[in-house]
């Protein structure tokens, strides 16, 4: 079975903004983008997730109408009390600490990267026991955690992945094991 991870499209917040769990719209560019991404998936029946967040939500409406699922477990990282601060508000010492060990500190009031990991493969593992290829229209944190689970990266190196917005990647399930077909097209 085949899993497509389609991460949305340029949100609209200024350049600097931490947001994570904000409900931020999509930019005027959303049109363009959708398109693209229409264009390269594949013409057949398959099980749509998205996260609830509106950049997310409008996305796989473009895609796939009103025939989809939203998943609380997709949404990106919860930044708690930094969502919508600017990052070079935050101050140089709560920064410092979170990037030391981002993967287990959590954000004030926020979650760890293991904490969106666990979510997330949570999910992944529910997609992949319903047998059926499947979309998940979702944020950048959620496919860098999922790629790395794929691959068996440590969720420290998982960053030196970029994804892109409106950009997607595919993962193979076959017999228990996991494959990325491809990585942002």
């Amino acid at each position: 079975m085949e899993i497509y991870l389609i991460r949305h499209t340029t949100p609209a917040v200024e350049r600097g903004i931490c947001y994570g769990f904000a409900d931020i719209d999509v930019a005027p560019t959303f049109e363009t983008e959708a398109a693209r991404v229409k264009g390269l998936l594949p013409d057949k029946p398959m099980d749509v997730y998205a996260s609830p967040l509106q950049r997310c939500s409008k996305l796989a409406t473009y895609l796939f109408g009103h025939t989809f699922t939203t998943d609380e477990r997709l949404k990106e990282l919860n930044f708690g009390d930094w969502e919508m601060q600017r990052w070079d508000d935050l101050g140089p010492d709560a920064l410092q600490k979170w990037m030391e060990d981002f993967v287990y500190v959590r954000v004030p009031n926020g979650e760890s990267y293991q904490d969106l990991y666990d979510r997330a493969v949570s999910m992944l593992n529910e997609v992949i026991a319903r047998g059926r290829d499947a979309v998940l229209v979702t944020h950048s944190g959620i496919i860098r955690a999922l790629l790395a689970h794929a691959t068996n990266t440590p969720l420290e190196e998982s960053f030196e992945r970029r994804t892109e917005y409106g950009r997607l990647a595919c993962l193979e399930a076959k017999n228990g094991v996991l494959n990325i077909l491809f990585f942002n097209a």
